[in-house]
C-alpha cells in the first residue's frame, strides 16, 4: 500500500491510497475522484500529469500520447502509471475539473446535420429533458463529450463547438474518417431525430485567466471546435483580451466554417481570424502554409517589448510539438501554452 497525493493547479491536494498493482487513475476513482481520462489504454493522452516526487512505473502506451521527452522530465499517463512508493502527482488543471461523482450521461436527439468542405460534418444535438439536469447542457468551453449512435455499443469523443446553455443544444464538428465508427453512422445512417447518448462533459482544455494578456488560438482541421467554443464564451462574457485565431487546412477546397467565423468576428471586435492553406489553388488570396508557419510569422512580427501571448493549441501530436518548440524559441513560456491533442477516432 502506498499513498498518492494529487495536487491540482489551484493548490488543492487530493490524497488517496494505492493498492499494489493499481494504477494512479484507478486508485483515484476508487477514492471517489474522477480525473479526466478517456481511452484508459495509454492511447489518447487525456490523463497526462507530472510526477514531482517519487517514482512511477509505466505500462505499455502509445508514444504519441506521451513523448519520450515528457517521460524524461517526469511526465506520466495516470491510466498506465503504478507508483513504486509514495508519490506526489501534479495535475495540469484546477480542482473544478475533477468530478467527485459519475460523469453525466444524457439522452439527446440529433437536430441538425450539415456537410461542410473537407469531409467535415457539423451536427447539433438537443437534450431530452432529464429529472436532474432539465434540458440544460452544461460544460466549460474547451471540454469534450463522448457520443454513442442509436443502438451503438461504442462511443467516440468530440469537442463541443458551442457554449453551455439552458436551451439544451450542443454543436460538434466531426471529421468523417474512412472506417470510423461514428463517421460511418453519420455518413450512411444518420437521420434527423435519431436518439444519441452523450457522456460528458470531460477534459481539461479551456481558458485560463491571466489578466489582459493576448490570447492566440492555433489549430488545424476540426481542432477548431474547442477553439470556437472558447471564443464564443469570450464573446458571450465580453472578455476584453485581444484574440488571434489561426486555422490551418491543407487545400482551398477544405476551408470551412467561414460563416460561423464571420458571425463570431461581428461580435468580437478584438478578434483577428486568419485561415491559412498549405496547398492553395489560384483562387486563394490568403495566407499560405501551415497554422504553425503562420503562428511563427505572427510571433516574429509582434512588438518585442510587448508581453508574449497565451497560446491555445489543438491538433495532432506533430503539430503540437512543432508549435510548442516554435513558441518557446520566440520567448513564449511553457506555462503560457495550453494544448489538446487529437489522435483520431
Amino acid at each position: 500500500m502506498s499513498t498518492a497525493r494529487f495536487r491540482t493547479s489551484d493548490g488543492v491536494e487530493l490524497v488517496v491510497s494505492v493498492e499494489g498493482g493499481t494504477t494512479l487513475l484507478g486508485a483515484a476513482e476508487a477514492a471517489g475522484y474522477h480525473l479526466p481520462a478517456l481511452c484508459r489504454q495509454g492511447f489518447c493522452g487525456i490523463c497526462r500529469a507530472q510526477v514531482s516526487e517519487g517514482r512511477v512505473s509505466l505500462a505499455a502506451y502509445d508514444a504519441r500520447a506521451l513523448p519520450q521527452a515528457d517521460v524524461d522530465t517526469g511526465g506520466v499517463l495516470l491510466c498506465r502509471g503504478t507508483p513504486e512508493a509514495d508519490v506526489v502527482i501534479d495535475l495540469p488543471y484546477e480542482r473544478s475539473r475533477v468530478l467527485s461523482g459519475a460523469i453525466p450521461v444524457r439522452q439527446v436527439v440529433l437536430e441538425a446535420l450539415d456537410r461542410w468542405p473537407g469531409d467535415i460534418v457539423r451536427i447539433v444535438v438537443r437534450a431530452v429533458e432529464d429529472p436532474e439536469w432539465g434540458t440544460s447542457i452544461q460544460f466549460d468551453a474547451g471540454q469534450f463529450a463522448q457520443l454513442t449512435p442509436p443502438d451503438g455499443d461504442k462511443s467516440r469523443a468530440y469537442s463541443y463547438a458551442s457554449v453551455a446553455n439552458w436551451d439544451g443544444t450542443a454543436e460538434f464538428y466531426i471529421k468523417l474518417r474512412e472506417g470510423g465508427y461514428f463517421s460511418e453512422y453519420l455518413r450512411d445512417r444518420a437521420v434527423i431525430g435519431d436518439p444519441l447518448t452523450l457522456r460528458g462533459p470531460q477534459g481539461t482544455f479551456g481558458l485560463h485567466e491571466n489578466g489582459l494578456r493576448p490570447r492566440w488560438f492555433v489549430c488545424g482541421g476540426t481542432g477548431l471546435a474547442p477553439i470556437m467554443s472558447m471564443l464564443r464564451r469570450m464573446a458571450e462574457w465580453g472578455d476584453p483580451q485581444e484574440a488571434l485565431l489561426i486555422l490551418g487546412v491543407n487545400r482551398t477546397s477544405e476551408v470551412y466554417a467561414t460563416y460561423a467565423l464571420a458571425e463570431l468576428r461581428a461580435t468580437m471586435p478584438r478578434l483577428r481570424p486568419l485561415v491559412t492553406v498549405v496547398e492553395p489553388d489560384r483562387t486563394w488570396d490568403g495566407p499560405v502554409g501551415t497554422a504553425v508557419d503562420q503562428m511563427i510569422i505572427e510571433l516574429d512580427a509582434r512588438p518585442q517589448e510587448g508581453e508574449p501571448p497565451d497560446i491555445y493549441l489543438c491538433g495532432p501530436p506533430g503539430f503540437l510539438d512543432a508549435a510548442r518548440a516554435s513558441a518557446a524559441a520566440r520567448g513564449v513560456g511553457a506555462d503560457q501554452v495550453y494544448e489538446e491533442r487529437i489522435l483520431g477516432s
